[in-house]
């Protein structure tokens, strides 16, 4: 059987095109989706009074810091190549009129509540409701931060149809955050909340892994902290998965023979499918098991297959978009 080489030779490509845009994805949301997968599990600890939870939430808070220090390492990066190459944008950065303030803003108050919520784990263990509203802070203030991105990249991208290079709009930066984006970016809004979850849990399994010798809570802490990391990265992500599904499904229409008769697409979203299957597998099997720790390779690697898994996605779906009749 010939395989047509050309279309796969575009599948990778497009790939390892969108693999530094997968990255930074991936960082991101983890960094957004920790705090609030800390503090569901830090209010389950309480309610049904078991330390456990407790320990796997200042253990989520802990890795949420480091992704969002991370996050803002590759922020700064991205800013300077891009404005290295468009000197124009140093404006929409930099400027204080900038709705890219906003994100500044929004990020701000992430960080402000969740620094004290990781310092202050044991100091305000008798005073859960304070603790938990730091955390609530932290959290909101990363939901908040994919609002203001969604807005953000709505009013460029618009801007930018009419122009190569949009100026600023002559608006207080603060009034773009009460837009409401239309059902495509409230859609795409509750997408990238689902994928934080999924994405906070994903590396919560190679942190935990990672960890294992330096917090050594013993062997029942982890028989218990796998399995329940494992059910909080396949829930979301098999929403994530239906979610993205009817995404697909809504851009083509009943036209749905464009998925299959173009090989480039069909591949690439394929390739995701497998990728996000196998994920899936080694968290069921995880689950299941009686010695969870057992699994701890197939967690490590959870995270960068998901990683290749978004990227395959990003690169099916801009191929989809680049073929489908107009």
């Amino acid at each position: 059987m010939n395989i047509p080489m050309e279309p796969m030779r575009l599948a990778v490509q497009y790939t390892g095109q969108m693999l530094p845009k997968a990255i930074v994805d991936f960082t991101t949301l983890a960094a957004i989706g920790s705090p609030i997968l800390a503090l569901i599990l830090e209010i389950t600890a309480k309610t049904r009074k078991k330390i456990f939870y407790d320990k796997l939430a200042q253990q989520i808070t802990a890795l949420s810091l480091i992704l969002y220090f991370i996050f803002i390492f590759c922020l700064a990066g991205i800013a300077t190549f891009f404005i290295g190459k468009m000197p124009w944008l140093k404006d929409w950065f930099m400027n204080p009129h900038s709705p890219v303030m906003m994100f500044y803003i929004t990020l701000g108050v992430a960080l402000l509540g969740l620094i004290p919520y990781k310092l202050s784990w044991k100091k305000l263990k008798k005073n859960k409701p304070l603790h938990v509203l730091l955390g609530l802070i932290g959290s909101l203030g990363g939901i908040s931060s994919i609002h203001v991105a969604t807005v953000i990249m709505q009013k460029f991208f618009t801007l930018q149809t009419k122009t190569t290079s949009p100026s600023i709009p002559q608006v207080p930066f603060y009034t773009h955050f009460y837009n409401v984006p239309g059902n495509a970016g409230l859609c795409l809004s509750g997408i990238y909340l689902i994928m934080a979850i999924s994405f906070a849990a994903t590396a919560g399994g190679l942190y935990l892994v990672l960890r294992r010798n330096k917090d050594d809570f013993g062997r029942d802490y982890y028989k218990f902290s796998l399995p329940v990391i494992a059910k909080w990265a396949l829930i979301p992500t098999f929403a994530q998965l239906l979610a993205v599904v009817g995404v697909i499904y809504y851009l083509t229409g009943s036209n749905t023979q464009i998925l299959y008769q173009n090989i480039t697409t069909a591949s690439a979203l394929g390739t995701s499918l497998g990728l996000v299957i196998l994920c899936c597998a080694i968290w069921i099997v995880t689950c299941k098991s009686e010695t969870p720790i057992r699994h701890k390779i197939g967690l490590g690697l959870a995270p960068f297959l998901m990683i290749a898994a978004h990227a395959t996605l990003m690169a099916g779906a801009m191929n989809l978009f680049l073929t489908m009749p107009l």
